[in-house]
């Protein structure tokens, strides 16, 4: 989010800064508490370039002139830090989680059979899945290659999310409704347009090219609200874990 920072009444120049995080989930179990120590480590260094970018535009000699390429640099960076915090707080979570998610009959484990049974075991299996069934752990092993499934290489957008989101049980959450998941996909496209394009507006090689405009106030709310995100899908999956650790007889954490 933004915020003017005033000087004698006269606002002077628009801060950026995230939103603080949510309170830990009470009695965090085991199984999620790596995702949010990542999210909270990508939350301190998304914060910390906000932080870089308002004192840059602090010390120059007009606040009101132009923002320069330097400082939307630093709003680029922070839409890479915040997808790969992304990448890994989820792909963290499925993994840590899903072992114990799957223990019990439900959604998850619905979810799990399904894909496992279309994209691993229909037709000839591939040499990954093949070792997986042979693996000393092969539930374990399986668990691995369906976390590779929903995330591929990175989380690309809405439907990604809505994936791992109904990997996790989560389907009924409001907080991750498609309507909602569905409007973080512009972020999703500036981390694509930054990483993949150097967010060039022609990036064929021919003739002049010049740079996305990123405008940095709506950069700060994107990277905020996607932070936000993750912790509406930490949240309730620790509720999960600690309910089927109950129903199993195991220890709360």
């Amino acid at each position: 989010m933004s915020e003017p920072a005033k000087s004698n009444g006269k606002s002077r120049l628009t801060r950026v800064e995230l939103a603080e995080l949510p309170r830990k989930p009470h009695g965090c179990p085991t199984e999620v508490e790596r995702s949010w120590a990542r999210l909270v480590a990508t939350h301190k260094s998304v914060s910390g370039l906000f932080t870089t970018l308002n004192e840059l535009r602090a010390g120059q000699d007009d606040m009101r002139g132009p923002i320069s390429e330097t400082h939307r640099d630093q709003a680029r960076a922070a839409i890479v830090f915040t997808a790969a915090g992304i990448d890994a707080c989820l792909r963290t979570l499925l993994r840590d989680s899903l072992y114990t998610l799957l223990q019990l009959p439900g959604d998850p484990h619905g979810a799990f059979v399904a894909s496992v049974m279309s994209n691993r075991l229909n037709g000839e299996l591939t040499k990954a899945t093949k070792q997986a069934v042979v693996d000393i752990d092969p539930r374990s092993a399986l668990i691995d290659l369906y976390v590779q499934d929903l995330t591929g290489s990175s989380i690309q957008g809405a439907a990604d999310l809505i994936r791992c989101r109904n990997a996790l049980g989560l389907k009924k959450e409001a907080a991750l409704d498609e309507a909602t998941l569905k409007r973080h996909q512009p972020f999703f496209n500036a981390r694509h347009e930054v990483v993949h394009e150097l967010d060039l507006i022609d990036p064929s090689g021919k003739g002049t090219r010049s740079r996305r405009h990123r405008d940095i106030a709506a950069v700060g709310a994107q990277c905020d609200g996607a932070l936000q995100l993750l912790h509406a899908f930490i949240a309730p999956t620790a509720r999960a874990v600690k309910k089927a650790r109950r129903d199993m007889g195991w220890s709360a954490t």
